[in-house]
């Protein structure tokens, strides 16, 4: 059971981590911190990617065995994942919300 719940937990959080690179880049964002070109769809290609990653780790963490850990550590694993994310986009690392006011700044007049 602890491998199960240890395999899901690491599930939840790749796929947790892959969700907000899909989406920014599925919105038009490219600002992120991967080390790979800033453009939308290398934004969408890095969170289908995670995902991945998260659903191969997920097949092997034998779910049918333990549901209830599985599922509770994988949900686990997303919010551990969602908090660092909190706490650390809070900050604005990438200067997107400047960005954001200038580029609506430019087009008001």
């Amino acid at each position: 059971m602890i491998g199960t719940a240890v395999l899901a937990f690491i599930a939840g959080f790749w796929v947790g981590n892959g969700l907000p690179y899909y989406t920014a880049g599925s919105t038009g964002e490219g600002a992120s911190p991967s080390p790979f070109p800033k453009l939308p769809a290398v934004n969408v290609a890095i969170g289908c990617a995670m995902i991945a990653v998260g659903a191969v780790v997920w097949s092997f963490a034998d779910v049918a065995a333990h549901p209830v850990a599985a599922y509770s550590a994988g949900l686990l694993g997303a919010l551990a994942v969602g908090l660092i994310h909190a706490r650390l986009w809070r900050r604005d690392p990438w200067g997107r919300r400047g960005r954001r006011a200038a580029e609506a700044a430019g087009t008001a007049g």
